[in-house]
Protein backbone atom coordinates (compact mmCIF):
# COMPACT_ATOMS: atom_id res chain seq x y z
CA UNK A 1 0.00 0.00 0.00
CA UNK A 2 1.18 3.46 -1.04
CA UNK A 3 1.90 6.40 1.48
CA UNK A 4 -1.14 7.93 0.13
CA UNK A 5 -3.37 4.96 0.24
CA UNK A 6 -2.42 4.66 3.86
CA UNK A 7 -3.12 8.37 4.68
CA UNK A 8 -6.94 7.60 3.03
CA UNK A 9 -7.82 4.71 4.68
CA UNK A 10 -6.07 5.01 7.95
CA UNK A 11 -5.41 9.13 8.37
CA UNK A 12 -7.89 9.07 12.30
CA UNK A 13 -5.65 6.09 13.29
CA UNK A 14 -2.39 7.11 12.55
CA UNK A 15 -3.04 10.90 14.14
CA UNK A 16 -2.75 9.80 17.33
CA UNK A 17 0.06 10.35 19.39
CA UNK A 18 0.44 7.18 21.39
CA UNK A 19 -1.18 4.48 18.53
CA UNK A 20 -1.55 0.71 17.83
CA UNK A 21 1.85 -0.58 17.72
CA UNK A 22 1.02 -3.32 15.87
CA UNK A 23 -1.19 -1.72 12.96
CA UNK A 24 1.74 0.79 13.03
CA UNK A 25 4.51 -1.56 12.03
CA UNK A 26 2.41 -4.21 9.97
CA UNK A 27 1.24 -1.02 7.98
CA UNK A 28 4.28 1.45 8.09
CA UNK A 29 7.43 -1.01 7.94
CA UNK A 30 6.99 -1.85 4.26
CA UNK A 31 7.19 1.63 3.42
CA UNK A 32 11.12 0.96 4.51
CA UNK A 33 11.17 -1.54 1.88
CA UNK A 34 10.29 0.34 -1.43
CA UNK A 35 12.64 3.40 -0.97
CA UNK A 36 14.17 5.28 -3.91
CA UNK A 37 17.93 4.31 -3.65
CA UNK A 38 17.34 4.24 0.45
CA UNK A 39 16.79 7.93 0.02
CA UNK A 40 14.17 9.44 1.83
CA UNK A 41 13.07 13.44 2.31
CA UNK A 42 14.17 14.57 5.99
CA UNK A 43 13.77 17.43 7.93
CA UNK A 44 15.03 18.39 11.78
CA UNK A 45 17.69 20.64 11.72
CA UNK A 46 17.31 21.42 7.70
CA UNK A 47 15.28 20.25 5.39
CA UNK A 48 17.47 17.40 2.91
CA UNK A 49 17.85 13.75 1.41
CA UNK A 50 19.21 11.56 3.47
CA UNK A 51 20.32 8.19 2.52
CA UNK A 52 19.66 5.07 4.96
CA UNK A 53 21.30 2.18 5.85
CA UNK A 54 21.48 -0.90 8.14
CA UNK A 55 17.35 -0.59 8.31
CA UNK A 56 15.99 -2.95 10.93
CA UNK A 57 12.28 -3.21 11.27
CA UNK A 58 11.36 -5.09 14.22
CA UNK A 59 7.62 -5.09 15.82
CA UNK A 60 8.81 -2.79 18.44
CA UNK A 61 10.80 -0.14 16.60
CA UNK A 62 12.36 0.84 13.11
CA UNK A 63 15.88 1.83 13.17
CA UNK A 64 18.99 3.01 10.46
CA UNK A 65 21.76 4.50 9.74
CA UNK A 66 21.28 8.23 8.49
CA UNK A 67 23.87 9.29 6.10
CA UNK A 68 23.51 13.32 4.84
CA UNK A 69 23.26 13.56 0.80
CA UNK A 70 21.75 16.72 0.13
CA UNK A 71 20.69 19.92 2.05
CA UNK A 72 17.65 21.34 0.77
CA UNK A 73 17.27 24.38 3.14
CA UNK A 74 18.96 24.82 6.75
CA UNK A 75 17.51 26.55 9.53
CA UNK A 76 19.63 29.77 9.57
CA UNK A 77 19.12 30.24 12.91
CA UNK A 78 21.32 27.05 13.82
CA UNK A 79 24.85 27.48 14.37
CA UNK A 80 25.88 23.79 14.67
CA UNK A 81 27.10 22.22 11.86
CA UNK A 82 24.76 19.70 10.39
CA UNK A 83 25.95 15.92 11.09
CA UNK A 84 26.93 14.18 8.16
CA UNK A 85 26.02 10.66 9.49
CA UNK A 86 23.39 9.52 12.91
CA UNK A 87 20.99 7.22 13.73
CA UNK A 88 17.28 7.94 13.19
CA UNK A 89 14.42 5.72 14.31
CA UNK A 90 11.21 5.44 16.54
CA UNK A 91 9.01 2.85 17.84
CA UNK A 92 6.38 2.29 15.94
CA UNK A 93 3.77 3.31 18.65
CA UNK A 94 4.52 7.10 18.40
CA UNK A 95 5.08 7.19 14.45
CA UNK A 96 2.35 8.75 12.96
CA UNK A 97 1.44 9.69 9.47
CA UNK A 98 0.02 13.11 8.18
CA UNK A 99 -0.82 13.69 4.73
CA UNK A 100 2.21 12.02 2.55
CA UNK A 101 4.89 12.08 5.61
CA UNK A 102 6.48 10.03 8.75
CA UNK A 103 6.73 12.15 12.32
CA UNK A 104 7.35 11.74 15.60
CA UNK A 105 5.97 14.07 17.85
CA UNK A 106 8.47 17.01 18.60
CA UNK A 107 10.95 15.19 16.40
CA UNK A 108 11.88 14.75 12.51
CA UNK A 109 9.75 14.60 9.50
CA UNK A 110 10.52 11.81 7.00
CA UNK A 111 8.66 11.37 3.38
CA UNK A 112 9.64 8.27 2.02
CA UNK A 113 7.59 7.71 -1.05
CA UNK A 114 9.86 6.41 -3.76
CA UNK A 115 8.33 9.59 -6.54
CA UNK A 116 8.39 11.84 -4.59
CA UNK A 117 12.39 11.49 -3.26
CA UNK A 118 13.43 10.88 -6.98
CA UNK A 119 11.42 13.84 -7.48
CA UNK A 120 12.98 16.16 -5.38
CA UNK A 121 16.72 14.63 -6.13
CA UNK A 122 16.30 15.93 -9.77
CA UNK A 123 15.09 19.63 -8.41
CA UNK A 124 18.50 19.31 -5.93
CA UNK A 125 20.52 18.34 -9.63
CA UNK A 126 18.85 21.41 -11.11
CA UNK A 127 19.55 23.79 -8.46
CA UNK A 128 15.86 24.24 -7.65
CA UNK A 129 15.68 23.80 -4.14
CA UNK A 130 12.60 26.35 -3.54
CA UNK A 131 10.52 24.24 -5.72
CA UNK A 132 12.36 20.71 -3.70
CA UNK A 133 11.21 22.62 -0.20
CA UNK A 134 7.67 23.68 -1.66
CA UNK A 135 6.83 19.94 -2.71
CA UNK A 136 7.78 19.19 1.49
CA UNK A 137 8.00 21.51 4.12
CA UNK A 138 5.98 24.39 2.33
CA UNK A 139 2.78 22.16 2.44
CA UNK A 140 3.51 21.13 6.12
CA UNK A 141 3.99 24.79 7.37
CA UNK A 142 0.80 25.70 5.46
CA UNK A 143 -1.30 22.61 6.23
CA UNK A 144 -4.36 23.31 8.16
CA UNK A 145 -5.17 19.73 9.80
CA UNK A 146 -1.49 19.24 10.90
CA UNK A 147 -1.94 18.98 14.83
CA UNK A 148 1.62 18.40 16.45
Amino acid sequence: MTIQELNERYSKEFRSFEGDKEMRYYLLAPLFQNLYQNKVVYHDRFTGVIQLSDIKLSPDFFDAKAQLISVIRKETYRKRPLPQKWQVGANWKYLQLHDDYLYVYSGWLMWTDPFLVEKVEKLIQENNLEEAYNLTMEKVLFSQSLII
